[in-house]
């Protein structure tokens, strides 16, 4: 029975040893930390490259669309999609028979012009001998007439008879030269035919790919040179290729001509082409009056020439080129680049209204003053970074510059090597403030923090 008290007394004890060590550890604790634990950076000179991201389709830089300039039926189609050709390569024949009568319409009809042209040619020349011999007797009778051989009256016959040759001669020679204008109207004719009966066969204007065909053997086709003739297909040369995407119009004034860009293809992941801006729109994609709102998007339209060097690991030959119109792609354009200016990471910088306008605002609420109160609506938003002093930071504005995906220029406000909070980001948004404590730690442990932290919730 004495043991077993003895036993008892002994845990009564140990439980008040702990329970000393317990109110003992928890007095002499202390305050709990109230520091935010934060990750620094430093403000350094860098290179800063300002750019434009856009996406688009890859498009030839060069196609053609050839079109029928005659009437009539095609009757040989020597091509298919995806074919290469070369320039000259014949493509297509429209049947020449309609063509073909109408040249030896206009052929005859100029055969019969040269030979109308002829028989006045033929008409003048016996013009010609019969004014030679009226002139002789003319002459003659002049003499006779002197010597009062001849009367007045004979002479002025032969006189009248010269006049009337020399003026049938002058009206022959005006038409000759009407029927030369003729001949030359039908020469005309007929070469014109010609060029329309060689129309008949289509060839090939470059070296490319077949990327369309629209008619099919047997089919009619339209063309004159008053109209746009029917399109028979599309060649691309694929050698040449260039990438159309959509810019925001908020980026669109930052692309200017000659800017290089970075491009990339969905059918080449992990690969980086470039090439250089050659084209951009005056005049927003799609822009009637039906969409001339304020809500609807806006973009302009950029095209981007892919350099060949680029990709001319990827030519296996000249007639398989390595890519296809219409695979999707993105760009990146280079808008601006300066070096050895004064940045920070982009995630230091935030937006916060400006303190004394803060506190006007508040104040013009209370005291009921309707005027301040709409100028205090809007309180001016400014941009501030937070710079490590001791185990505090102060809040400092700062102006800014161009930014890149990583960092972003300070212009006034800091120095080189302040020390910059960069995360986390509620802390640099809203929780931060001037003289507030903080806890530099890696980004490692912040993150394996804020990994445990959204584990137990």
């Amino acid at each position: 029975m004495a043991k077993k008290k003895k036993n008892r007394s002994l845990i009564w004890i140990i439980l008040a040893v702990v329970l000393i060590v317990i109110l003992a550890a928890v007095f002499f604790r202390g305050p709990k930390d109230s520091s935010t634990k934060v990750v620094l950076g430093e403000a350094a000179k860098r290179s800063i490259v300002e750019t434009v991201y856009a996406s688009g389709k890859l498009f030839p830089a060069t196609e053609v669309e050839i079109s029928s300039n005659v009437s009539g039926t095609i009757v040989e189609l020597l091509v298919e999609v995806g074919q290469n050709v070369k320039e000259g390569q014949l493509l297509a024949k429209i049947d020449p028979e309609a063509l073909a009568s109408i040249v030896e319409r206009a052929e005859a009809t100029s055969n019969s012009a040269r030979a109308q042209l002829d028989n006045i040619k033929a008409q003048k020349e016996q013009l010609e001998v019969q004014s030679r011999n009226a002139k002789i007797i003319l002459d003659r009778n002049r003499q006779l007439l002197a010597d009062g051989v001849i009367s007045k009256a004979e002479y002025e016959v032969s006189e009248t008879n010269y006049k009337s040759i020399e003026a049938n001669i002058q009206a022959v020679e005006k038409s000759i030269l009407s029927a030369r204008y003729n001949v030359q109207s039908t020469d005309a004719t007929v070469k014109e035919q010609k060029k329309n009966l060689s129309q008949t066969y289509i060839y090939a204007p470059m070296s490319g790919v077949v990327t369309k065909i629209n008619k099919k053997k047997g089919e009619q086709v339209v063309g004159t040179i008053q109209m746009a003739g029917t399109p028979i297909m599309n060649i691309a040369n694929l050698n040449s290729i260039e990438v159309r995407v959509d810019v925001n119009e908020r980026d669109i004034l930052n692309v200017s001509m000659g800017d290089t860009a970075d491009i990339e293809l969905d059918a080449y992941p992990g690969r980086k082409f470039w090439g250089i801006v050659t084209r951009i729109a005056n005049t927003a994609n799609n822009l009637s009056a039906i969409q001339l709102t304020s809500d609807q998007v806006t973009n302009f339209e950029v095209r981007v020439l892919m350099s060949q060097y680029s990709y001319r690991d990827l030519q296996i030959s000249e007639d398989k080129p390595p890519f296809r119109a219409g695979l999707s792609a993105s760009v990146e354009v280079r808008t601006n680049t300066i070096s050895n200016v004064l940045t920070v990471p982009i995630a230091s910088v935030t937006a916060r209204e400006d303190e004394l306008e803060t506190k006007k605002k508040d104040y013009n609420k209370k005291a009921g003053n309707e005027a301040d109160k709409e100028n205090a609506k809007e309180a001016e938003l400014k941009e501030y970074v937070f710079i490590q002093q001791g185990d505090s930071v102060i809040m400092k504005e700062v102006k800014t510059g161009i930014q890149d995906d990583e960092f972003i220029e300070i212009t006034t406000g800091i120095k080189p090597g302040d020390k910059i909070v960069t995360a986390p980001y509620e802390a640099i948004s809203k929780k931060l403030k001037s003289g507030a404590k903080i806890k530099a730690i890696k980004e490692e442990e912040l993150y394996q923090e804020s990994k445990k932290s959204s584990g137990s919730k």
